[in-house]
């Protein structure tokens, strides 16, 4: 288990089996959804101070000149994985095992803009673990489809 001590003159603070982030790590990524002027826009989004489980979230959505665009499908999948020596995974929710470190979540909507995935990751193994959240994005309309990738690291 990790623990952090964070000091601001002599008061200490120990955070402890903590999934509220105290900042995030993040990272995005677009493309374009041919012949429609939208984008395809996703992101990750993780804690990047942790105890014990860190919380993460990934998104993908379609936007045309700053606004939501409808389309037929869109999808997010979420891949986390605990890095370190001999780094376990355990996530919520469950998921897809991907390998002993690696867990994937997805989620599909029909007919909107927007396809969210959230949950809580407790990697385990060295006492040096770090995990990173990738988010993998797609949508379709009308025969055209694009998709993103975008991750993020602690």
């Amino acid at each position: 288990m990790k623990r952090i001590l964070v000091t601001a003159g002599f008061v200490g603070i120990l955070v402890v089996g903590s999934a509220v982030p105290t900042a995030a790590i993040s990272d995005a990524g677009s493309t374009p959804l041919p012949g429609t002027g939208a984008r395809v826009e996703v992101s990750a989004w993780q804690c990047n101070a942790y105890a014990d489980k860190c919380s993460f979230k990934t998104s993908t959505k379609t936007m045309r000149g700053g606004t939501r665009y409808r389309v037929s499908k869109i999808s997010n999948t979420a891949t986390v994985k605990a890095n370190g020596w001999q780094a376990t995974l355990a996530l919520s929710p469950s998921g897809t095992p991907v390998s002993e470190n690696t867990r994937q979540v997805s989620w599909t909507n029909k007919n909107t803009w927007i396809a969210d995935v959230s949950g809580i990751a407790d990697p385990g193994g060295s006492l040096n673990t770090s995990i990173t959240t990738c988010s993998d994005g797609g949508a379709f309309k009308s025969g055209v489809k694009a998709f993103a990738s975008a991750c993020a690291n602690d």
